[in-house]
């Protein structure tokens, strides 16, 4: 054999052998195992789960004592006594609750707990373990404990409290509502409370039904009420000529309240015909009226700002002083509008929005010193009114990091120090996000400022971005932009980016104020994912791209949830013009109403038009959005204005 060979195979040999030893050290460093004995008790803690949901219960048990001391062990102790709730002694559960009593699913045990005592009819143990919480259903509960134990004193003041509601009540307090009904004095009265209530709180079912434990012409009375309810034009021609009476007085203002809703005009016109025909009194009159008002100003009425400026002051509120300057800015009346922001309450005039909007009105009036004064304590903000002010000015923007995510951090020995956050780190590894929030919160309420700081920064380390920006937002450091706008998911935004011709940094920007980034978010309204689709848009969307009908999983993934986002973004983006202030709002409040917001007459600029955007939900999601992707222009390295994503809105698109 050749030396040269035999060299060659040896030296492989050797290299071999260093590979294998080194592999063979690492296998027993104290890391390599550390990390492999969590990934194997999070996979055991999979497995009982599995176990458990399948019913297995001897194996469930056997994968449970494997577990040892793992931090997240408990949840599957949690996950056996619901299923298991109706079979569980009450020394059983006595033991069960005083062993978590720190973990805070024992809130939800307690109250699983308590239903199953309740369907046993075991009152005196109910009262025992009852915690006084706020949950009507299981209030109503101890309520019928009492009841049956006889434990009545303070019992009907307790109970007027749940009555006295707009709203329906678990069928829990019936019980309770009879025996308060024939055991008050003024049970008369009470009902008529929650009557009125009722048709306040837009629950005219309810009353009607409320009304059956009244008299004849009590009853009458309220499907007079009711009939004022569901068509309150029609009603107002008759109710001209009733009686004045407490409660035709009570229905006439409940009627003019519901058509103003609809047409302003036409309840101004019927509240002329009838002010002086009632005795109405200075709260009705002022009701009334702030409704009107309030009303023509959603519709951009002409007749809003003499309605608003002719509000009683003790009928002003927070609302009509902005409603009222919302009107001056949209008409450039800057000399009323100067008037109405000096009148305005301390806490709103304080408000940067109206500081700009101040500076505004007092540069249309030469105040120009005073003005430049404003406009440089606004472009020191990072906000939306601080790149308003700052592009105003010519000026750059203060994105000025402060990275505490750069410093490094133990999270070993933070995590040894407090429970719960190490149990909220190991189930939201476990995909358990609702528990893994319920610690996370819990575990925030133990630390100062800079351990907050610091936890965020765990947070968005291990990606978990909603709970990173949550918790920042509970420091003064709120300039921390890496932890405050993150840019997780890059490929597949900048694919869809550039695939729809879209700015990355504006779909950060509506990602941001959708989701927090949360893949799994669910609104209460039902929309999903990241980018918050409603199914109905995400099927419209899917099928114009040929894709199958995707269920609600489908549209939580999140590939198919950023691609369908970035469509319908592209699409509301095409329907208006590319300008960025009208596709926002269109994204949020839909583009038939971003259609009926279009300025009437002329052209007008968009932060104009933004300010008078009716819907204040939809008037923040467009600051919010406009101002987001300016800072994510920053970290992506950008320099755009953001006035440059906002151009003049035309009458028609």
């Amino acid at each position: 054999m050749p030396v040269a060979l035999l060299n060659l195979r040896f030296d492989t040999w050797v290299r071999s052998v260093g590979v294998l030893l080194f592999l063979i050290a690492g296998a027993f460093s104290p890391q390599l195992q550390a990390k492999q004995g969590i990934e194997q008790q999070r996979q055991l803690f999979h497995d009982a789960s599995s176990a458990l949901e399948r019913n297995q219960i001897t194996r469930f048990n056997r994968l449970l004592k494997q577990l040892g001391d793992y931090p997240a062990a408990p949840y599957l102790e949690y996950d056996a006594f619901k299923r298991g709730a109706n079979r569980v002694k009450t020394t059983q559960a006595e033991t069960f609750f005083k062993q978590y009593a720190e973990f805070p699913f024992v809130y939800h045990a307690r109250g699983k707990w308590l239903n199953v005592l309740a369907q046993r009819r075991d009152w005196e143990n109910y009262l025992e373990f009852f915690d006084n919480r706020e949950n009507t259903r299981l209030k109503c509960l101890a309520f019928q404990a009492r009841l049956n134990l006889n434990q009545l004193e303070g019992l009907n003041d307790e109970i007027a409290k749940v009555w006295l509601r707009g709203y329906s009540q678990p069928s829990q307090c019936d019980p309770a509502f009879s025996y308060f009904l024939k055991n008050y004095d003024q049970a008369e009265q009470a009902i008529w409370l929650r009557i009125e209530k009722a048709f306040k709180a837009r629950r005219p079912k309810l009353a009607r039904h409320l009304s059956k434990q009244l008299d004849r012409e009590g009853q009458a009375t309220v499907e007079t009420w009711y009939r004022a309810h569901q068509r309150p034009e029609r009603a107002l021609k008759k109710l001209g000529d009733a009686e004045d009476t407490f409660h035709n007085r009570a229905i006439i203002v409940h009627a003019i309240d519901r058509l103003a809703r609809k047409d302003s005009l036409k309840a101004l016109e019927f509240w002329n015909l009838n002010r002086d025909h009632f005795a109405f009194t200075v709260e009705q009159k002022n009701q009334v009226q702030l409704r009107i008002a309030l009303s023509a100003a959603y519709q951009h009425e002409s007749e809003a700002r003499t309605l608003l400026s002719n509000l009683e002051p003790s009928a002003m509120n927070d609302q009509a002083y902005l409603w009222l300057a919302r009107i001056q800015l949209r008409s450039h009346d800057w000399t009323g509008l100067l008037d109405t922001i000096k009148r305005m309450p301390p806490h709103l005039q304080q408000e940067n929005e109206w500081q700009y909007w101040l500076s505004r009105s007092m540069e249309a009036e030469g105040k120009l010193v005073e003005s430049l004064s404003l406009l440089e304590q606004l472009s020191e903000k990072s906000s939306y009114y601080g790149f308003l002010a700052a592009d105003k000015l010519k000026r750059e923007y203060r994105i000025n990091q402060e990275d505490a995510s750069s410093v490094k951090i133990d999270e070993e020995a933070i995590l040894a120090t407090n429970p719960h956050m190490l149990r909220a780190r190991e189930l939201f590894y476990l995909d358990r996000l609702v528990d893994a929030k319920r610690e996370w919160f819990q575990a925030l309420r133990y630390l100062d400022q800079n351990q907050i700081k610091q936890a965020a920064t765990l947070a968005s380390n291990w990606q978990w971005h909603d709970s990173a920006i949550r918790t920042v937002a509970k420091t003064p450091h709120r300039n921390d932009f890496s932890l405050r706008f993150p840019t997780p998911y890059k490929q597949q935004v900048f694919e869809h980016a550039q695939s729809r011709d879209l700015d990355p940094s504006l779909i950060y920007g509506v990602m941001r104020r959708e989701s927090l980034f949360d893949p799994l978010a669910r609104s209460s309204v039902g929309a999903l994912g990241l980018m918050q689709l409603m199914p109905s848009t995400a099927r419209l969307v899917a099928s114009s791209l040929g894709m199958k009908r995707p269920r609600k999983s489908d549209i939580l993934h999140i590939e198919n949830n950023i691609r369908l986002g970035t469509h319908y973004l592209k699409t509301v983006m095409n329907r208006f013009d590319n300008n960025v202030a009208l596709a926002a709002a269109a994204y949020n409040a839909g583009p038939r109403n971003v259609k009926r917001w279009l300025p009437k007459n002329s052209a007008m600029s968009a932060d104009l038009w933004v300010e008078t955007v009716p819907f204040k939900e939809t008037r923040n999601y467009v600051q919010a959005v406009l101002a987001y992707s300016t800072v994510f222009d920053k970290s992506l390295g950008k320099n755009t204005l953001m006035s440059s994503r906002m151009g003049d809105i035309r009458t028609e698109y």
